[in-house]
């Protein structure tokens, strides 16, 4: 029993030091957390394509958007893309109803799909959207800028980052009268860039003036949150 006790009471012995430890690492650490963003240029535009199909008659609602797929896939061959470039994005058939009553009836379908063109030729997209607008695709179109290659601008915001973090941590160790030692442990979010809508048109009778190849897209901004823990010395 004696044994026991001995053997419990060096466990706690233990036990307290080490949350001592932790304690006094804890009291010789400080914490700082910081923003570092960088702006860069998209590397790619993507441009949607909806085409849609209208009928009282579901075969016929299909037929009317097989024959604008028809248009679309003729169209992007003859402006030199490949298949490799576009990719369907959505597809739905919609019944369009009466609610007059006394019950509501099915006057007719709307059979819609999209198609997504990536580009990093920016010039190609003025003549795209006005190759698109002659052809009579019934849908709208539009055009929004993205930042595929993301590394290099993570890697740039993070370092961004890291200096605000390191920089508010020695002005609060100075202001605490004491000096600021190595990175104890960080955590890093990268926030995810938002795209940028260019240019949208509701169709061929209601188009915008169609981008320029002189035109430049707004650049994109890529945000790193740092939170940094440093030890601190006397």
């Amino acid at each position: 029993m004696r044994i026991s006790i001995i053997r419990v009471g060096f466990l706690s012995a233990i036990l307290a030091l080490a949350l001592a430890g932790q304690n006094a690492t804890a009291a010789n650490t400080i914490q700082v957390s910081a923003t570092g963003s960088v702006s860069a240029d998209p590397d790619t535009a993507v441009v949607s394509i909806n085409i849609e199909g209208r009928s009282a008659d579901a075969t016929a609602a299909y037929t009317e958007a097989q024959t604008q797929a028809t248009l679309v896939r003729a169209l992007l061959t003859g402006q030199g893309f490949t298949s490799a470039q576009a990719h369907w994005s959505r597809f739905s058939v919609q019944p369009e109803f009466d609610y007059q009553p006394p019950a509501r009836r099915i006057t007719g379908y709307v059979v819609s799909a999209a198609l997504e063109l990536d580009l990093t030729d920016f010039a190609k997209i003025g003549p795209l959207i006005n190759a698109i607008n002659a052809k009579g695709i019934q849908g709208p179109s539009g055009v929004r800028f993205e930042l595929k290659n993301q590394d290099a601008a993570k890697s740039e915001a993070i370092a961004n980052g890291y200096r605000e973090a390191r920089q508010e941590a020695e002005a609060l160790a100075r202001a605490a009268g004491k000096h600021l030692d190595a990175l104890s442990c960080a955590t890093v979010d990268v926030a995810r860039p938002q795209a940028i809508m260019a240019y949208a048109a509701a169709g061929p009778r209601a188009m915008a003036p169609a981008p320029t190849e002189s035109f430049s897209p707004q650049t994109i901004t890529v945000t790193a949150n740092i939170t940094a823990v440093y030890r601190i010395l006397p």
